[in-house]
Order: C-alpha cells, then sequence, then structure tokens
C-alpha cells in the first residue's frame, strides 16, 4: 500500500470518529434536556399506598401495609384537581387497572321473587259446633280430629231435656187455643237456645216432640276439635267441636319492607309446591297484612289458593313466586355504587376525562343493577371497574369534600332536568 492510499484511509477513520463524537454528544444533551425538563414538568409531591391513601411517604418503595410499590402524587395532578371537582390520574395506571365504564340508562327493573311460606287454614272458615244448653250425648258418627268433613254431615245425636220441655209447652198451648204470637215466642225461644231450624220446621208440620236432635256440620273443613264421646254431659257453654275450611286455603309469607313499594295491583303472584313440582296454583286474591315483624323488618302478606283436588295440607312448605316491574328510573350496576355506610355516591367521567365523584341517591336493587332517583344524567359515563384506586384519589385530592359540600338542590338538578324533558 503506498504512503498516499495509506494517508486517505487514516483521514477517512479520523473524519468518520470526529462525526461520530459530534453525534453523540448531540443526541445525548438533547435527552439529558428532555429528561430534565420532564423532571422539571412532572414533579412528585409525595408518594401513598392507594390502600392506605391518607398516608404519605417522602420516597418511592414498597408500601408497609401492602405487597405492592408505592404510587407517586404528582405536582399538577394535585394542583388541576384543587381547582375542580374531578381528579386526573395518569393514564398508564388508568390502562394498567383496566378502568371500565358504562353510560346511565333509563329504564325499569324487572323482579322476579321468591320467598317461602307456609299453607295453613282458612281462618274466615271457621265453625264451633255448641249445643247451648245442657244435655247428653246419644251417639257419636265416626270422626276423629284431623278428618274432613262435609257440610251437614251428622256429628252427634244429643238430648237436650230444655228442648223437649219447650216442645211440650208449645203442644199445650196450642191445645189451649193459645194466640199466634204466644206460640211464635215457643219457637223463637226454641230457636235461640240452639234447637236446629231442620228440627223446629219438622216439630211444626208433625205436631210431635223430639227427644233426640242430630247436630251436623254447619260448613266444609277439617275438624280441629272433637270434645264428645257417647253417654257424656254437654254444657251449654262447652264447645262440641270446631271445623276450619279449606277451600280456599291461605298462605302465608314474609317479605323484606324494602320491597314495599312493588306491592301494588299489578303485581303477580304464583305459588309453588315441593311436594307437587308439576302442579300449578293459582291465587285468586292477596293482601299486605298491617302490621310488620319489628324483629325481622318484614311485612306479611297473605294469598288464598283453591285447592278442590284437596292435595294441600295446612302445615306444609310452600313458595310464594312475585314477577313485578318497578318504576322508571335512571339504571346503572350496583357494582358502580360506592357506599360509605353514610351516603352513596359513584365515579362519573366528565368532558375531559377526568373523574368526578357524584352523591347519588338509591330507590332499590336487584340481580346486580341499581335504580337511581337523583345525582346523574341518562347517558353519563361512570366507572364500574377499578374504582377503588379512584375513589382513594378522590379522596387525597378533596374531591368528595367538595361532593359533599355541594348543597342538595344541586345534587337533585339533573333527576329534575330529566324528568322535566320526559
Amino acid at each position: 500500500m503506498s504512503i498516499v492510499n495509506l494517508s486517505k484511509l487514516l483521514l477517512v477513520i479520523i473524519f468518520s470518529s470526529a462525526v461520530s463524537i459530534f453525534l453523540y454528544r448531540y443526541f445525548f444533551s438533547v435527552d439529558q434536556n428532555i429528561e430534565k425538563t420532564e423532571k422539571k414538568e412532572r414533579t412528585v409531591l409525595y408518594w401513598y399506598d392507594p390502600m392506605y391513601p391518607n398516608t404519605k411517604f417522602e420516597q418511592p418503595g414498597k408500601s408497609p401495609f401492602m405487597d405492592m410499590d408505592l404510587v407517586p402524587k404528582y405536582e399538577e395532578e394535585h394542583s388541576s384537581s384543587t381547582h375542580s371537582q374531578g381528579i386526573t390520574i395518569n393514564p398508564a395506571q388508568t390502562q394498567n387497572l383496566g378502568l371500565k365504564t358504562v353510560d346511565v340508562k333509563w329504564g325499569r327493573l324487572n323482579y322476579d321473587l321468591t320467598f317461602p311460606a307456609e299453607i295453613a287454614f282458612n281462618d274466615h272458615q271457621f265453625a264451633v259446633v255448641q249445643a247451648r244448653e245442657n244435655g247428653f250425648v246419644e251417639n257419636v258418627y265416626p270422626l276423629t280430629i284431623g278428618e274432613r268433613i262435609q257440610k251437614g254431615v251428622p256429628i252427634a245425636d244429643l238430648t237436650i231435656p230444655a228442648w223437649v220441655e219447650a216442645q211440650s209447652e208449645f203442644l199445650a198451648l196450642k191445645q189451649m187455643g193459645a194466640a199466634q204470637t204466644d206460640l211464635n215466642s215457643v219457637l223463637e225461644r226454641l230457636r235461640l237456645n240452639g234447637m236446629p231450624e231442620e228440627a223446629v220446621t219438622r216439630f211444626i208440620k208433625t205436631g210431635k216432640v223430639q227427644t233426640r236432635f242430630v247436630i251436623k256440620a254447619p260448613i266444609s273443613g277439617v275438624v280441629t276439635v272433637l270434645n264428645l264421646r257417647q253417654g257424656m254431659n254437654v254444657t251449654k257453654e262447652g264447645v262440641i267441636a270446631q271445623i276450619q275450611g279449606t277451600n280456599p286455603l291461605w298462605i302465608n309469607a314474609s317479605v323484606s319492607q324494602s320491597i314495599a313499594d312493588l306491592l301494588n295491583k299489578d303485581v303477580q303472584f304464583t305459588v309453588s309446591i315441593p311436594a307437587y313440582p308439576t302442579h300449578k296454583f293459582v291465587v285468586n286474591n292477596w293482601l299486605i297484612l298491617p302490621s310488620a315483624d319489628v324483629a325481622s323488618r318484614t311485612i306479611n302478606i297473605r294469598a288464598e289458593i283453591k285447592d278442590d283436588t284437596y292435595l294441600l295440607k295446612p302445615g306444609m312448605t310452600a313458595y310464594l313466586n312475585l314477577t313485578a316491574e318497578g318504576n322508571e328510573s335512571m339504571l346503572i350496576p350496583s357494582q358502580a355504587i360506592v357506599d360509605s355506610g353514610k351516603e352513596q355516591h359513584v365515579i362519573a367521567v366528565g368532558e375531559n376525562g377526568e373523574f368526578i365523584p357524584k352523591k347519588i341517591r338509591m330507590i332499590n336493587e336487584f340481580q346486580q343493577m341499581a335504580a337511581i332517583s337523583e345525582g346523574l344524567q341518562v347517558g353519563e359515563r361512570i366507572v364500574t371497574q377499578g374504582i377503588f384506586l379512584i375513589d382513594s384519589e378522590a379522596n387525597i385530592a378533596g374531591a368528595l369534600e367538595r361532593m359533599n359540600a355541594l348543597p342538595s338542590k344541586e345534587v337533585s338538578a339533573n333527576h329534575s332536568s330529566h324528568e322535566a324533558q320526559g
């Protein structure tokens, strides 16, 4: 290689090295300037644990409370949040948290509720059988407690001396040619003393004194009391038998007082019986009893169902199914609500992407959906996932305090304006 070529090669190497050094120093200084600018623009005020937002740390590191890194709080975030109702969060953090939002909707909650219930006798169909005069039992017909009996079926044959004497008095007056008013008074006394109307009619027709009287069931139902033995004495105060009706039967259930607003004339009830899963039982009538259980905070419902086949037995377990539709209102997912015990609020998304805590009033909740009456507008976006971090940030930035400082009229203005539009 000649000296000329060697000189050229050295010059090329020296020139390339100079250019490389110049470019390295240029871009290195630009990166340093960018880093300095970023450091100047994003000044960290303190670090904190999102799980314990009120505790502040001067240096980054691991949280002493949870196994997680401390999160920086930047000056511009703090200053911007103090001048608005909402807060801003680092987009990288919101992306890592997987925040999800939904729109507030307008509609109705559809309820499908089931309550444990019990089949009971119909207390509106309740009969007490008495002799209403002293006497004794001549005969008892085959019957025991718990058996079903039909109206008009004989229960016992009784001898009542007072009824025999009154009949004899009537015949004596009639033979003496007494006035009809005197005769009618004797017959009325027989009726008032409990002599069956059928026996009174037969006595008037035949004119013969009856000494044995058949006591019959006044209603159809189940015998619940039977104080009869052949040959025993009965008193006018004593109860011979009690009968309770079974058609229709009663279905008694206790429901939470929180659904009292749903119990209107449009509510549909059905009854399911575990013993007869393939049968359908129709509720004819139902009512809300006027008293509530103080201990359980429940209200009592009584429904009536017909049982012409006598499948159902008082005391059996049943389920009262309620199908109802709530009033029109704003609907949001239940998981979007933060309940502090004293109040409820959600995290709404502002026009500029800031997160704004808003106080709401919840009407009811069913199947992970909540109906609210005020605090939001239809179409407004709210956070449903990652609420905890945002709520912690709002607590640190004082956004919750500013929300609580809002007058009640301002909180409910959104709902009022929506109703005016509707």
